[in-house]
């Protein structure tokens, strides 16, 4: 169950220019998978470009990028895990140099 002591990250990480997330998503899915089971990823998607919303047809051709929401007790923890994903390890999706990762108080939490 979530508390106001949990702490939580947000992570933002635009995609390199050609990004190459179709050729890597298997792995990134099967990488994944455990942390959404086990609540360390709280919730994700994909980041659209500016003019582009979700009900677009042409939508999913559009990503730009990967946000996630975190439960972990550090940033470097983060930091760990993010590099274990093929999406940062493989150098041909996310742009390290954009990636971000923040601190945050996540007012309305997951319902256990």
């Amino acid at each position: 169950m979530s508390s106001l002591r949990d702490s939580y990250f947000l992570i933002v990480a635009p995609d390199v220019p050609n990004s190459q997330r179709e050729k890597y998503k298997p792995q990134h899915i099967e990488y994944n998978t455990p942390s959404i089971q086990g609540g360390y990823i709280v919730s994700g998607g994909a980041l659209l470009p500016d003019g582009t919303v979700a009900a677009d047809a042409n939508a999913l051709e559009k990503l730009s990028g990967s946000f996630l929401i975190v439960k972990a007790d550090s940033s470097e923890k983060v930091w760990e895990k993010l590099k274990g994903d093929i999406y940062y390890s493989s150098g041909e999706v996310w742009d390290h140099g954009k990636l971000q990762v923040t601190s945050i108080f996540l007012a309305i939490p997951p319902k256990a």
